[in-house]
């Protein structure tokens, strides 16, 4: 038995945590990366019965599993394409389009399906989106398109986790003067949002119509979590083999762990294959940064990982391995069958790992 427990209960304290410190703004549920790994059709549902009303993915593929589920709440595809095929697809499923080039608008209004769109605005991210000078000439020709309606306009923060918030008011000033020249233009989408979860909850000055709130609903956040989240999700799996081994023994890859003593050790059959012990790619570089990061290493060098157990907190001896961990159990009530938990970062688990909703 191996599976990933969810604690719908919590996921749904967390939504309720943004909703009092967002306010008015409504809540657009991101469900990238197999709902950040809480099961993308499971965690929508269960997002729809608590009352959130608008969805965002971020690939076409992840729309069509939730309409292949059934699914019929809105549903917004964060990215702008120009593929023929996608496009072709996104009116087909009655997707949300993200438009971010002239281009992408003029293949998606030629399926002649009516669509409904968000505009996109590249106020400093540099990926999709238009940039803020251009949108006075851009917006007399998205006019022209009358198979499309634009319900919204967005962009992104680059740093909306930083400790300084300037980048982010820049950001903010540019996407606000931009949504002023669509207007100017006689484009008025009604529903403007610029904050992922981070910027949702720290900047007040930015919430605007709606927030995209994805990673706090799991209570994982690059942030001090000074807001009260749960972390709402544990991985789960059973003690396949228990035995002694005599003092001096190696256990697990590159003789990196020698018992001291007789030691009692159970296997558990969970390892990086199925994401644990598997780490996000540290993705900011400025030097400060990269110095914290090397910093943060060096104190965990030789640091004890634990599982629990009945109860009780296990150390996990010897290397995490692709489909194992041994944990010392030396005067401990183990059997074989007994339930390991184990913290876990959900979008990390392998999607063949069971959802468990509880």
């Amino acid at each position: 038995m191996k599976n990933l427990l969810i604690k719908g209960n919590d996921v749904i304290h967390n939504l309720n945590v943004v909703r009092d410190i967002c306010g008015e703004a409504q809540i657009i549920a991101v469900l990238k990366g197999n709902g950040y790994g809480l099961g993308i059709v499971e965690l929508a549902y269960l997002l729809e019965e608590n009352g959130v009303t608008l969805f965002a993915v971020s690939e076409l593929s992840e729309a069509r599993v939730l309409r292949k589920a059934g699914f019929e709440g809105d549903i917004l595809l964060l990215s702008s394409t120009s593929n023929l095929n996608d496009v072709g697809e996104i009116a087909r499923l009655n997707v949300i389009a993200t438009i971010g080039s002239v281009r992408a608008a003029k293949v998606l209004n030629d399926t002649n399906i009516p669509v409904r769109a968000h505009i996109k605005i590249d106020t400093g991210f540099g990926r999709f989106g238009f940039a803020p000078a251009e949108i006075k000439s851009v917006a007399d020709v998205l006019k022209t398109f009358k198979n499309i309606t634009f319900e919204g306009v967005f962009s992104h923060f680059s740093n909306s986790f930083g400790k300084d918030d300037n980048s982010a008011k820049i950001q903010f000033n540019l996407f606000m003067q931009a949504v002023d020249r669509l207007n100017e233009s006689g484009i008025n989408p009604e529903i403007r949002h610029i904050c992922n979860s981070c910027g949702a909850l720290r900047f007040d000055f930015a919430r605007l119509d709606a927030v995209r709130i994805g990673s706090a609903l799991l209570g994982r956040l690059p942030i001090p979590n000074v807001y009260g989240l749960k972390r709402v999700a544990q991985l789960q799996c059973d003690i396949a083999e228990i035995k002694t081994i005599p003092a001096k023994h190696i256990v697990g890859y590159a003789d990196t762990y020698k018992t001291k003593n007789e030691t009692t050790i159970a296997v558990v059959p969970v390892g990086y294959k199925d994401g644990f012990g598997v780490e996000k790619i540290k993705d900011t570089f400025r030097v400060i940064d990269i110095l914290r990061y090397v910093y943060e290493d060096l104190k965990n060098i030789g640091k004890k990982l634990y599982v629990t157990l009945n109860g009780k907190q296990v150390r996990i001896i010897g290397r995490i391995s692709m489909y194992n961990i041994v944990i010392d159990v030396t005067g401990i009530d183990a059997k074989i069958g007994d339930i390991v938990t184990l913290e876990c970062n959900p979008i990390l688990i392998e999607s063949t790992v069971d959802r468990k909703y509880i």
